[in-house]
Parts: structure tokens; sequence; C-alpha cells
């Protein structure tokens, strides 16, 4: 299958267990791969950015909700294939853990971050987006050593105590959320574009305990 490579990347994935549990992989996508994504992320309006946030074109299918960013969705069989069960299912078994494909509905979207902007210090379980998984491809202008995700222990670690991910074109990231997967990112003069692949947990259906998780 044309997108088969991509569960081989997550397969070989090296786990890093500090501060919390997440892979890194670099030349993640096929270039001509990318490139689908890249021109979906410039066909979007981010003049208006705020207001499309709240318009995702959500959808019954089942057995999972899908939210999706407005775009020319040129990208759609490569994004349709990113937030598949082939996907979750590698990504689960890389973590090693275990939540009901029928309890999960599928967010997909793309993040502009501008020059000196900067995300507060959140996990995505505590500003209730109720992620379970996450993976997010990057594709800035140019690849940096730092200027990526910063990976923290604890609410507002000081980005020089925490772990700061270069930021590099074709790189992707994946973890599980959990309360403790504390991250943000370091303003500097740099425009940061990326896709975000969600897999959240339908309205009532998240876990009583994140214990299990992320060990």
């Amino acid at each position: 299958m044309e997108f088969d490579y991509i569960i081989d990347k997550i397969n070989n994935a090296e786990i890093v267990s500090k501060p919390w549990p997440y892979a890194t992989m670099n030349d993640f996508l096929k270039p001509e791969h990318l490139e689908l994504l890249k021109n979906d992320w410039h066909s979007i309006d981010w003049a208006e950015h705020e207001d499309k946030k709240k318009e995702y074109v959500r959808s019954h299918e089942e057995p999972n909700w899908v939210r999706d960013y407005f775009s020319s969705q040129k990208s759609k069989q490569l994004t349709e294939f990113l937030s598949s069960k082939d996907i979750y299912d590698a990504m689960e078994k890389k973590f090693g853990t275990t939540v009901d494909w029928n309890d999960i509905f599928i967010k997909r979207m793309y993040k502009r971050d501008d020059a000196f902007a900067v995300d507060e210090s959140h996990t995505d379980v505590h500003c209730g987006v109720n992620s379970y998984m996450v993976l997010q491809v990057f594709f800035p202008d140019k690849s940096y050593n730092e200027f990526g995700t910063v990976l923290q222990e604890y609410f507002d670690q000081p980005i020089e105590e925490s772990i700061e991910l270069p930021l590099i074109v074709n790189s992707a990231n994946i973890f599980v959320n959990t309360p403790d997967t504390w991250h943000t990112t370091k303003p500097g003069d740099r425009l940061r574009k990326s896709y975000i692949q969600r897999f959240v947990f339908k309205e009532g259906h998240e876990p009583e305990s994140f214990d299990h998780y992320n060990k």
C-alpha cells in the first residue's frame, strides 16, 4: 500500500523515556507526501485563524467522529491514513496502551506558531482537549537545532531545565497524553508549520486513571 511505510516508521521508532515517553522520527514522510501536507497548510486562510479553529468539519464516520480543518484537502488520502485504525494500532503497540477504537474520535488539524509566539505550558488533558494519542508532523521552511516541542516534567518548568527538541523539516513526534505530559514551545524568530493528528476520547469515555500509561 502507498502509505504502509509510515507504519514501519512508527514500528521502528525508539521510545525515549524522559521526561515522559515519546518518540521522534526524522524523514517521516516521502517528499511527495510531505508536499501534500504543506500545500494544504498554505491553502488555509490563516488571517482568520482563530475563527477557523471553531469551524471544524464534523461528521459521523462510524465508529468515530471526525474533525477537520477547512483546507484544499489535497492530502485527503494521506490524512485519512494518518487517522486510520492501522496507525492507531501501531501507536498503541508502540506505547503499550489499549483503548477501544469505538471510544475514540479523530481530530485532524494544521497548526501555525508565528514568530515569537509561545504556547502556555500545558498537557492535552488539563487543557480540555481530552487527547489520548498525538502524532505531529513538522514542515518549517528550514530546520533548526532548537524551537521544537519543549518537554517538561511539571507546569512551567524552565525551558533551560526541560528537554527542547529540534525543529526539523519532515520530522514527527508521537506520544500518549496523560496529566503529566507537560509541554510548551519556545518563542523565537521562527515559523512553526505542522500537521497534528489526534485520537481523542469521546465524551464519557475518558479513563478514570492514567496510572497505567507511560510506565
